[in-house]
């Protein structure tokens, strides 16, 4: 979508921040938000939380 590698990790993550910080006051757009993350993601080959991971370039297995 982006021309930088990193620029749909953000967009991905900026989505789901999006829909967890408005979805009590604009829920529907909210979870358009966290549907449109969601697809993106899949453009990926992710999910919406691995995004965040890959973004920081942290290892998950490294957090638990």
């Amino acid at each position: 979508m982006f021309d930088h590698p990193q620029d749909d990790l953000l967009v991905i993550v900026a989505l789901v921040e999006f829909s967890l910080s408005f979805r009590d006051a604009e829920p529907g757009t909210a979870d358009r938000a966290l549907e449109l993350a969601d697809e993106l993601a899949r453009q990926h080959g992710i999910d919406p939380g691995e995004a965040v991971f890959q973004l920081l370039e942290v290892d998950p297995q490294r957090l638990e």
